[in-house]
């Protein structure tokens, strides 16, 4: 009898093999991750799908009249890409943290793992310089309609520019967080508080209207004046890259209950955020609400406390839900966008820039819609190739940095 069970539970744990092996993707710890970033990656193509093909897109910038969403359907396309951007710095945060450990188990010196995240974010600012810009001229250089965001704060008044996008306050607070690995989790979360505080004050005793210098566009005020143009500058953003690394410092000293954590937290974010709503604060210049979507709209450049509150706890439970069902083959594509992060971006801009070419005046929101998804389906593959070639080469390899 012993044996015949023994055979038994052997045939049975081969034919789950084969289950797993038909219908379950092969989890990793950092699927779960991958899976929220391409999550919220198909999310980013929308808005982008929405800038060049619908030749709709909105700027909820700080000290700006904020003319408002036209309806509850582009309002709605905007909003959920608002999961974007903190979601790309959260996470950003929590990989410079797991692989820096990873690597300092693999015997890498202190000094390699410096060089490593310095190189990285040096690749993103070439990226900026030498790829995105390109496809954003592209997208743009056929379009018949004034760009709905508005105007910018600052006094721009000519001459020599330097303009940055996201992937500047990304590639800058790598580099910075390459630096910052090693601290205490109450440091990280420090670091956070201390990072809207300065925002918050700096910006709340601005004049909209008056010109900044380059340095303080740079680093927190987001607008343009004369030599610099930012949307992404580095310390709001950088609060939400610390407080990633808070939340990786936390999964690896308590990886069995870390995403009930997640979830409790992020269901926490949304509370505070209703009632800082409710009591119409923490928003810079846009207090009062008289329905739903005024009062879902928030400033986001810089990140206001509102803004931050209820993405980061939108993408915490988000991150929840993909560790409950990160095993499912039907997420691979998921997956293999939040893999090629990277590549994924630079790709989509000029696919969408190709394809905006045949609607200068814009296309209705169905149609954008369609050619987003249309989009999504050529991403997949050609993401999918890259992701293949990407992992035949060695871990030094530059090819693993995009």
């Amino acid at each position: 009898m012993p044996k015949m069970f023994k055979k038994q539970v052997q045939k049975w744990m081969n034919q789950f093999r084969v289950f797993a092996k038909n219908n379950l993707i092969q989890m990793k710890r950092t699927d779960t991750i991958d899976l929220l970033r391409g999550f919220i990656m198909i999310f980013m193509a929308l808005d982008h799908a929405s800038a060049m093909v619908g030749r709709v897109h909105f700027s909820e910038m700080w000290g700006v009249d904020f003319k408002g969403y036209p309806d509850l359907s582009w309002w709605f396309t905007r909003f959920i890409s608002h999961l974007c951007a903190p979601g790309f710095f959260f996470l950003m945060g929590m990989s410079i943290y797991l692989f820096a450990k990873k690597r300092k188990e693999a015997k890498w010196s202190d000094k390699d793992i410096y060089i490593y995240f310095l190189k990285r974010g040096g690749i993103i600012l070439l990226f900026m310089l030498f790829l995105e810009f390109p496809a954003w001229l592209l997208g743009m250089s056929f379009s018949q309609v004034q760009d709905s965001g508005g105007a910018m704060p600052g006094n721009y008044s000519g001459g020599f520019l330097i303009p940055t996008t996201v992937l500047y306050g990304l590639g800058m607070c790598m580099i910075i967080g390459g630096f910052l690995w090693k601290l205490k989790h109450w440091q990280f979360l420090m670091i956070s508080v201390l990072s809207f505080l300065a925002s918050g004050l700096y910006i709340s005793n601005s004049i909209p209207t008056e010109a900044f210098n380059p340095i303080e566009h740079f680093l927190i005020v987001p607008g343009m004046s004369s030599g610099a143009m930012t949307i992404y500058p580095i310390i709001p953003w950088l609060g939400v890259a610390t407080f990633g690394m808070f939340m990786a410092e936390l999964l690896t000293r308590k990886k069995e209950k870390f995403y009930n954590i997640s979830l409790m937290i992020g269901f926490s974010f949304l509370a505070i955020f209703t009632l800082l709503r409710f009591l119409e604060v923490c928003n810079f210049q846009i207090h009062t609400y008289d329905d739903w979507i005024s009062f879902f709209t928030l400033i986001k450049y810089p990140p206001s406390l509102n803004f931050i509150l209820v993405t980061c706890g939108i993408n915490l439970i988000i991150l929840f839900i993909f560790s409950k069902i990160n095993h499912h083959k039907w997420l691979k594509p998921v997956l293999v966008f939040g893999q090629t992060a990277m590549f994924f971006y630079i790709a989509h801009l000029y696919l969408y820039a190709i394809i905006s070419i045949a609607f200068p005046l814009g296309a209705d929101i169905e149609i954008m819609y369609l050619f987003w998804i249309l989009g999504l389906l050529i991403l997949y593959f050609i993401c999918n190739r890259f992701l293949e070639f990407k992992k035949s080469k060695p871990l030094d390899s530059i090819w693993r940095m995009i």
